[in-house]
């Protein structure tokens, strides 16, 4: 489906394909800051390879691409108790315009979709952009989980609400 970032320049978000393995090895290849959360995506080649083998054989996965370049990739990784992990990498040419978020609602919605009870995710309290593009989508930090290393975040999916919809 087509929407529009901030700055109104039009960008995809659709399901992941066997044929946009390269594409996705292209965007973390250039990826910055390397390892950034929580040591992903991988510094090089191999590792990439290594990772993009293990995560894309389990899941959902989402594509954004603007001009049919892959700018970010959202996955959904089946949990315990019917409950699915988002993670969400956006290139850094397309930060800050929303499509982050616009990935993050579109998970929630198809972790709906497909049933699940609830997503859940792990955040450095430090990155701020992405607390508030998951803030936006629903998700809230689980209690006592305020100032450790990692801060836990989780949307019900009883009560989402995800505001993704299509220019």
């Amino acid at each position: 489906m087509r929407y529009e970032d901030h700055q109104g320049q039009p960008f995809d978000v659709r399901a992941y394909a066997p044929s946009d393995r390269r594409g996705l090895e292209v965007m973390y290849a250039a990826f910055e800051p390397r390892r950034r959360a929580q040591g992903l995506p991988p510094g090089d080649a191999i590792g990439i390879s290594r990772w993009l083998n293990r995560i894309l054989a389990q899941g959902e996965h989402l594509v954004a691409t603007i001009d049919g370049r892959i700018i970010g990739h959202a996955m959904l990784i089946p949990m315990e108790h019917d409950t699915l992990e988002l993670a969400n990498f956006v290139h850094q040419s397309a930060r800050n315009r929303g499509i982050g978020t616009m990935l993050n609602k579109l998970a929630v919605a198809r972790a709906e979709e497909l049933g699940a009870r609830r997503v859940w995710l792990s955040v450095e309290p430090s990155n701020r952009a992405a607390l508030k593009s998951y803030e936006r989508a629903g998700f809230r930090p689980l209690p006592g989980m305020l100032w450790g290393q990692e801060l836990e975040m989780t949307v019900d999916l009883s009560s989402a609400q995800t505001g993704a919809s299509p220019t």
